[in-house]
């Protein structure tokens, strides 16, 4: 789906106002309601007669499950529809980030908002559980977190339902190959609420060290090693964690479903008691991480706070086409596209509309600046090289970045 399909109205006052995700056959837009002005997000997917009518069962079979689920930790769904070639799930626009960004971004988290995290997911399955539905791809990029620290899960795309019909793919490898669990590596319609809990627990092991248990170079070596290895231990990564954790990740993690948590409310419970170990563990917070002493960043005994905003003031990006000068002023500058409509004031505004509204990110950490990608749909590109989403690359002098259609240079001057 092609970025001319923005402006488009749906139904006559459903306009589509920007992308915000896609994956291989459906697309997520922010949409604004022209006649109550409300902004929603809607995930549509163009379709033909000659098109593979899988697909379509697909979608539709998604917009029924999310008709059946009413939680505050799945995203709620107001409308299911279609116009001409187009087929649409208009839902709630959820105002944050995926659970993947924060890993890529912040790397580990402290414990404490990890099992909340993973609590909320697990009340959200337990929903998911007594309507009789199966996500089957439970994933950090499936877990929205909202500006009210709020998880919600999404994209219920493979899921099955007791009162749908199994398509024909449902027997073969489906999920994410980082968080699939053995059982539905081998067939998807083996996979039950103990193969959803499985993966909530890899996605907890991730947010706890950072990675996910189990990496390899393709996706059947990460299967496999789903399949025979043992679950690593998340306390020989982090030391501070009580041994109860291990115990914890042993037991949702077992090969065998039957070793596992059977139903949501074991397995909130067993978080619950991690929970209360947890506030008695020092927290290595982000922004407290060990870094030199401000003082020690320069040798001429100046203030290190001086320093650093000696740097930023000299940092600039220049806009090729008309030479105008961006000073880089902030620790974390979002570069964008001003929209009033839905308050969006990027730090780094670029009057361009091939500019994302949240295109990219610019980070200065002790002097040095970096750039990473917000998933734009006009990409982010670093002396042409486009940059893989969240991927972040750090800038040197004369650089050449290339916002949509925008160019500029990343100068210390």
């Amino acid at each position: 789906m092609s970025g001319d399909m923005l402006g488009r109205v749906i139904k006559g006052r459903y306009k589509l106002i920007d992308e915000i995700g896609r994956g291989s056959f459906a697309t997520v837009y922010i949409v604004r309601d022209t006649k109550t002005n409300r902004i929603f997000a809607m995930k549509a997917m163009l379709y033909e007669p000659a098109d593979d009518g899988e697909l379509l069962a697909r979608f539709q079979r998604e917009a029924h499950i999310l008709l059946t689920l009413h939680d505050p930790h799945i995203v709620r769904i107001f409308e299911y529809g279609d116009e001409s070639d187009l087929h649409y799930i208009l839902m709630d626009y959820i105002d944050g980030q995926n659970l993947k960004y924060y890993t890529l971004t912040g790397g580990s988290m402290e414990p404490a908002r990890a099992l909340d995290y993973a609590l909320q997911i697990a009340e959200g399955l337990d929903t998911a559980y007594k309507n009789g539905v199966v996500h089957r791809d439970i994933k950090p990029q499936n877990i929205v977190i909202n500006s009210q620290g709020v998880a919600k899960i999404t994209d219920f795309g493979l899921a099955r339902s007791h009162e749908t019909v199994t398509l024909t793919q449902s027997n073969v490898f489906m999920g994410t190959a980082y968080y699939i669990p053995p059982e539905q590596a081998e067939s998807g319609r083996s996979a039950d609420i103990r193969s959803d809990l499985y993966s909530v627990a890899a996605v907890l092991f991730e947010m706890l060290s950072g990675h996910p248990p189990y990496e390899g170079d393709t996706a059947v070596d990460i299967v496999v090693k789903h399949m025979n290895d043992k679950v690593p231990s998340i306390c020989t990564i982090r030391s501070e964690l009580p041994l109860e954790i291990d115990t914890f990740m042993q037991k949702a993690m077992a090969k065998l479903p039957a070793d596992r948590y059977s139903t949501p409310r074991e397995f909130i419970d067993a978080l619950e008691k991690l929970q209360e170990l947890i506030p008695a563990i020092p927290i290595d917070r982000q922004d407290t991480a060990e870094r030199p002493p401000l003082a020690e960043l320069n040798g001429d005994g100046k203030d290190g706070r001086e320093q650093l905003a000696t740097v930023a003031k000299q940092a600039r990006l220049l806009v090729l086409s008309s030479n105008q000068a961006i000073p880089l002023t902030g620790e974390l500058m979002v570069v964008g596209r001003h929209d009033p409509v839905l308050g969006i004031n990027p730090e780094i505004n670029l009057a361009d509309k091939t500019v994302g509204r949240r295109h990219a990110y610019v980070r200065c950490q002790h002097g040095q600046y970096s750039v990473e990608d917000l998933n734009a749909l006009n990409k982010t590109r670093l002396n042409g090289v486009v940059l893989m989403p969240y991927e972040e690359r750090t800038l040197k002098e004369g650089d050449i970045l290339r916002f949509g259609s925008v160019e500029v240079r990343f100068e210390m001057r």
